[in-house]
């Protein structure tokens, strides 16, 4: 059986009141007694429970990451920058996945304040009016991650989606496509949203027609799309943007299933530029995220609010680059007239 307070409090010939203070650093605890207790911490292997601890002192070392797609390897990177600077500041990292599920969202966002969590670092799938008031009721610290909310209470760390989505697609206009198809994520979810809109407003700059297909941010859904873009009777387009490197991935393999090359036949250009695209063959041009920045700051912003340093929100918008490789250099052709 584990030891408790009571029994530290017996052993050291002290109330547990005093072991309290000396379990969280009460300065006006006398010395001797200090002494007494923590030998008695020490000969029982009594280990204090951490939410007790908290809730004494009204303050946590605990944060909560919630991802909406671990399997994704975009967002392990996210978590790796947060992982690193949580650990670097004391903190003890908590980690959840929703699969883009809202309902599951909301359910861990709530256990994760029942535990006292000092504060949330959340990377969720839709943002609305409702949701942020369910957040301002818990009254702790949030921060939202890779996604650009305007007006919003809360503090954010992102890339600017939109204008990385516009620059992609313009660079293919600028290779001489004027058939450009776009892979969009899933609807519901802000990121696809607003990189799909980026696609279009540059398409429609440019006097050309957008061609979508609605996909669900994998790979499968990639080969799924692009296929029945592939089949269009009066449309076969030159070139993709796919709205992240899993679609782009699929996609690819079903252009290849067709015979067709890439990029002489249909030029390829990505967004996330994860790992695995510069080993694919050809190597994947994509947008690069900062995503181990973007973690990082997301705690350096967190850690602001909880030690209650800073009560402004703020919006931090990291930069991202357009990567070229293989799928959208040399052998591109023009659209016919």
């Amino acid at each position: 059986m584990k030891p408790t307070i009571l029994d530290v409090a017996r052993h050291a010939n002290v109330s547990k009141a005093s072991v309290s203070r000396v379990i969280n650093n009460n300065p006006k605890v006398d010395k001797s007694i200090r002494e007494r207790v923590e030998q008695a911490i020490e000969e029982l292997g009594y280990r204090p429970s951490a939410i007790a601890r908290n809730l004494a002192n009204n303050t946590s070392n605990m944060i909560g990451l919630i991802l909406p797609d671990i399997t994704n390897p975009f967002f392990p990177l996210v978590a790796r920058g947060i992982e690193d600077a949580a650990h670097e500041l004391g903190y003890t990292l908590f980690i959840c996945n929703t699969d883009n599920d809202p309902k599951i969202e909301q359910e861990y966002i709530h256990k994760m304040a029942q535990q006292q969590v000092g504060g949330i670092i959340l990377i969720s799938s839709i943002i609305d009016e409702g949701k942020m008031n369910d957040l301002l009721s818990l009254q702790i610290p949030f921060v939202l991650c890779d996604r650009t909310i305007t007006q919003t209470p809360f503090d954010v760390v992102t890339i600017d989606h939109y204008r990385a989505a516009y620059e992609a697609v313009e660079h293919l206009i600028s290779q001489g496509h004027k058939n450009i198809c776009h892979i969009s994520g899933p609807l519901q979810v802000q990121t696809a949203v607003t990189r799909k809109e980026g696609y279009m407003d540059a398409m429609l700059a440019a006097g050309l027609s957008p061609r979508i297909g609605v996909g669900n941010f994998s790979y499968e859904s990639g080969v799924e799309q692009m296929n029945l873009l592939l089949n269009g009777d009066s449309y076969q387009p030159t070139a993709l943007f796919a709205a992240n490197d899993l679609i782009a991935f699929g996609a690819m393999n079903a252009i290849k299933a067709r015979g067709l090359s890439i990029p002489g036949d249909i030029a390829v250009i990505g967004c996330d530029d994860i790992i695995f695209g510069q080993m694919y063959n050809p190597a994947l041009s994509s947008i690069s995220v900062p995503t181990y920045q973007i973690g990082a700051t997301a705690v350096s912003l967190l850690n602001d609010r909880m030690k209650g340093e800073r009560m402004d929100a703020r919006q931090v918008i990291l930069k991202h680059q357009l990567i070229y490789r293989e799928t959208c250099i040399g052998g591109t052709r023009q659209d016919e007239l």
